[in-house]
């Protein structure tokens, strides 16, 4: 089977981005207040989160959403994602038992939404796509669960 080659909204870089944030700022104060009570760890304790946070930025988002590819196919729903190790997953038809929709705060500022896939396992995402795609998508993703010849 070929690989998935529907892409993400570009606008999910800048949501993945901006998820780095808070961790990496939230380190660097953390570790700020650790090296006010520790002399030998000033300023390392605060400039090595900070690093991370410029290196996390630059890489993380652009790999992830050059790595993340999804197709509807005849047998199911194709999926591919990762940052560092790459996942594939093929959701057959059969094992669908709903999807729907979803739209966090950051995701409604850039006009995106997330189509999860539920089934009897548990759920799968295709994260961060236009809202009007993904709309699209709930759709053709239920019609074509509710008409599998084999149910």
């Amino acid at each position: 089977m070929d690989e998935p080659s529907r892409r993400l909204a570009p606008h999910a870089r800048w949501v993945w981005a901006l998820q780095q944030v808070f961790p990496w700022v939230a380190l660097a104060f953390g570790g700020q207040v650790l090296s006010e009570w520790v002399d030998d760890l000033d300023p390392w304790a605060w400039v090595v989160p900070l690093i991370g946070l410029v290196l996390s930025l630059a890489i993380v988002p652009q790999l992830r959403w050059a790595r993340w590819r999804w197709d509807v196919r005849d047998e199911g729903i194709d999926i591919r994602h990762g940052t560092i190790a790459i996942r594939r997953t093929l959701v057959p038809w059969i094992r669908v038992q709903h999807v729907d929709t979803r739209r966090g705060v950051l995701e409604q500022s850039f006009g995106l939404a997330t189509v999860v896939v539920h089934t009897a396992a548990g759920g799968h995402q295709i994260p961060l796509l236009r809202v009007e795609d993904a709309n699209l998508l709930r759709d053709r993703i239920a019609e074509l669960a509710r008409t599998d010849p084999d149910a």
